[in-house]
């Protein structure tokens, strides 16, 4: 068995590429207990301090709620079909905007796929309708998207630009979907960030695809994504050979 500082040097390497004890323990087969990791934070024995976690902990924060006045931009989030709606197949994404300071710069346009978490990320000049659809078209010449979620952002209030209405739909605010996601990009990018690049950017969308989800089993969703094809391929030939 390992001693405690071989695990320590173990759990300093994956801290060090920004993973969370959970994924150390789940994915990363460190066998230490997910506790016993936070437990040798708190008291330092990594060097480490609770400020160095990944999500300090905070005061409570009051919650907030959609409004009951929501009234969409386009066709609703209630109107979506069942089948993206429960997470049944691939290319159904929700769109947001991370910004990166409060200035009026470059911000990230994020694409996230409702069923496998695969994530799209560009740097673009800033949060403008224009912007977001001159990223999105260059986006469709490399992926199939066949429907998108967005808010109610000025951003998105020219999505038909690019999709076709019955392929748009509008969600309430405070999507905890998008907000989860926003917090693993702000691992590399806190809030505040100055200056970023696209090669940066792409850095971070690929380490993102590369990191295991506990919805997913713990498989990246790049995983994912590869399994889902070859079990479609394999489903499809055990057709083809059944007919003929």
């Amino acid at each position: 068995m390992l001693d405690s500082r071989s695990f320590s040097v173990k759990i300093l390497h994956y801290h060090n590429q920004k993973l969370s004890p959970e994924m150390m323990f789940k994915a990363k087969g460190v066998n230490v207990g997910i506790s016993t990791i936070y437990c040798w934070i708190h008291h330092g024995k990594l060097g480490l301090t609770k400020q160095n976690l990944l999500y300090p902990r905070k005061g409570k924060t009051v919650k907030k709620q959609a409004s009951l006045n929501f009234k969409p931009a386009g066709q609703s989030i209630e109107q979506r079909p069942e089948a993206i709606s429960l997470r049944l197949e691939d290319g159904h994404y929700e769109i947001n905007t991370v910004l990166l300071t409060r200035a009026k710069n470059h911000c990230l346009l994020v694409l996230t796929d409702r069923r496998s978490k695969h994530q799209i990320i560009r740097l673009i000049p800033n949060k403008s309708a224009e912007s977001v659809n001159q990223a999105l078209k260059l986006i469709l010449k490399q992926h199939q998207i066949l429907s998108i979620t967005a808010d109610n952002g000025a951003e998105f209030n020219r999505l038909s630009d690019v999709f076709s209405k019955e392929h748009i739909y509008y969600a309430h605010p405070y999507r905890g979907t998008n907000k989860n996601h926003n917090r693993v990009i702000r691992r590399w990018l806190p809030k505040g960030t100055k200056k970023t690049t696209p090669k940066e950017v792409a850095f971070i969308e690929n380490w993102i695809n590369n990191y295991p989800k506990k919805c997913l089993d713990y498989k990246s969703p790049r995983e994912d994504c590869l399994l889902t094809n070859l079990n479609l391929k394999f489903s499809f030939k055990l057709i083809i050979d059944f007919y003929s």
